[in-house]
């Protein structure tokens, strides 16, 4: 009986068991179509990871004052899915039409049966791209990516540089030297679709943007001194032109300007030429504007030199058999005279008794054949020979430019140093940048002499037509022969003038060459020097209209 009880119970635990169970299912069910049926069944049917790039924008370069000079502007890589295409030739004309695209040079490419996809217009504009939508072509797609402005062109383009039009980095100027500073790091967008193209989860990575570079450069100073190449060079009928203006003080570069240029925002007609910075990248030998810079470190080791009487008659002095001329025969000058009169056959004299070690080491001293640094990435250091192999002739021939090479840029900074009673200090071209502690080169009192030496030039010497009225005017002209395949050309120079205008609360060391001006005058006193004047009279009338 008890046996009996005891199989009854227990069958009846299992059907109610299988009855719990069964009651269950149709719970579980219901509470997955209320919760999760969805989410569970598009799992169970496709899921698809993806990814998509967050751009980030690049930095901004600015002048001193916050003027933009280089910025990213919202832009559209315009494609063509092939597939989708009617091949239409209304279709084909639109394209053309509307994206500015030789129509044959387009019927060329689509001929291609193998092409998948067609760039159209790497970086389009906004009103571009909404153009070419509202033709409602098929097949047209968009990609939106960033692409660079330069809202000052040309008079700016080869100091701030450009960037590569595909991948938006640096390949020239300041774009390149700072690249690593203005490219931002693109974010990622990472998510799970359903076939449905419905997204699941998403996590997102934000993209890391570019710094903004604030220069040194003056706009207003760019402008007028790229204004006053171009008029120079036209009336000239001169080559090219390039000039630098340097804060004495700050050694900060407030303008280096190059012309011809080439517009940044249109690069259709680009040339290497129109490209290359000039100011800082093309070598010369410098002619007479080293005359002060040598005669002061030779001053600065015996300033007894400063009231010898040299006898530079008759004009001329045939050297070890090569023979330098004067202008004129000038007689007997002291050293204000020999450099205020440019006196070759003076420098001779003085630098024939002078060892060949100061005066190289003399010039490498005053900043000539040095590299600046990193930011400046598109410039060339000079050129010096080496002292141990230099013979008298080549050494006294250093002491009026010949035989040695520099740029624009390395030669303003070394004037820098005669104008800052004999400081060398970095120069800058990025604001806030350290300042490093100074070199004296040489003595406050050689440069203080040095400096009434120039303004004697052009009070009295070669360089009087670079005089303002109101402004204390000093400096050095240059006319050199340029070298060509068959030696040194009579026809070909280069004119150069490298002063200090004091004006009215402020000082400026500028630097101007002039390259192979044919008409209206050809040297450093009939060329640069009127250019410079003209350069300080344009800037202080732009003063006075603020």
């Amino acid at each position: 009986m008890y046996f009996e009880f005891s199989n009854k119970y227990r069958e009846l635990s299992i059907w109610i068991l299988v009855f719990i169970l069964l009651l269950s299912l149709p719970i579980r069910f219901y509470f997955l179509e209320k919760n999760q049926f969805d989410t569970a069944i598009e799992k169970s049917v496709s899921i698809s990871e993806r990814s998509k790039d967050l751009l980030a924008r690049r930095g901004k370069i600015l002048d001193r004052d916050g003027i933009i000079l280089a910025e990213d502007i919202p832009s559209y890589e315009i494609g063509l899915e092939i597939k989708n295409f009617s091949f239409n030739p209304d279709e084909i004309n639109k394209i053309s039409f509307v994206l500015e695209i030789d129509e044959k040079k387009l019927r060329n490419r689509l001929a291609n049966q193998n092409r998948k996809y067609l760039i159209l217009k790497h970086s389009a504009s906004v009103d571009e791209y909404e153009s070419i939508i509202k033709e409602n072509i098929q097949g047209i797609v968009g990609y939106k990516k960033y692409k660079r402005n330069y809202p000052k062109g040309m008079a700016f383009s080869q100091i701030v540089g450009v960037v590569n039009t595909y991948t938006n980095s640096g390949i020239q100027g300041i774009e390149l030297s700072l690249d690593s500073m203005l490219s931002g790091t693109k974010g990622v967008k990472e998510y799970t679709t359903s076939r449905k193209n419905k997204t699941i989860a998403s996590d997102i990575k934000e993209p890391l943007h570019g710094k903004n570079i604030s220069l040194t450069i003056d706009s207003d100073l760019q402008t007028n001194a790229y204004l006053i190449l171009e008029d120079t060079v036209k009336l000239h009928e001169a080559n090219s032109g390039s000039l630098v203006v340097i804060d004495p003080k700050t050694r900060e570069i407030l303008a280096m300007a190059n012309y011809p240029s080439f517009d940044p925002n249109n690069r259709k007609n680009i040339s290497l030429g129109t490209l290359e910075n000039k100011a800082a990248t093309n070598l010369f030998e410098p002619g007479s504007t080293v005359k002060p810079i040598i005669m002061a470190v030779i001053l600065d080791n015996d300033n007894t030199l400063l009231n010898k009487q040299i006898n530079t008659s008759p004009g001329y002095i045939d050297y070890q058999g090569f023979v330098t001329k004067d202008f004129r025969d000038y007689g007997v000058q002291n050293v204000s005279q020999i450099i205020s009169n440019s006196s070759n056959v003076g420098m001779v004299k003085i630098c024939d008794k002078v060892n060949s070690e100061l005066i190289v080491n003399g010039f490498y001293k005053m900043g000539f054949g040095k590299y600046f640094n990193e930011i400046f990435i598109s410039t060339r250091e000079g050129y010096l020979p080496n002292v141990n192999t230099l013979s008298d002739r080549e050494k006294v021939s250093l002491c009026y430019g010949y035989g040695l090479q520099t740029t624009l840029l390395e030669l303003v900074n070394s004037y820098s140093i005669l104008y800052s009673k004999g400081k060398s200090v970095p120069l800058k071209l990025v604001t806030n940048s350290p300042s490093d502690e100074f070199d004296q080169i040489l003595s406050p009192e050689v440069s203080s002499n040095m400096e009434n030496i120039l303004t004697s030039v052009v009070d009295l010497g070669t360089g009087r037509r670079a005089k303002v009225n109101g402004i204390d005017v000093s400096g050095k002209t240059g006319t050199v022969r340029k070298v060509g395949s068959k030696g040194y050309e009579e026809e070909a120079l280069n004119a150069l003038f490298i002063g200090k205008a004091s004006m009215r609360d402020k000082d400026l060391i500028i630097g101007l060459i002039i390259r192979n001006a044919k008409t209206n005058g050809s040297g450093g006193g009939e060329v640069a020097a009127p250019s410079f004047s003209k350069f300080i009279n344009k800037i202080t009338e732009s003063e006075k209209a603020l």
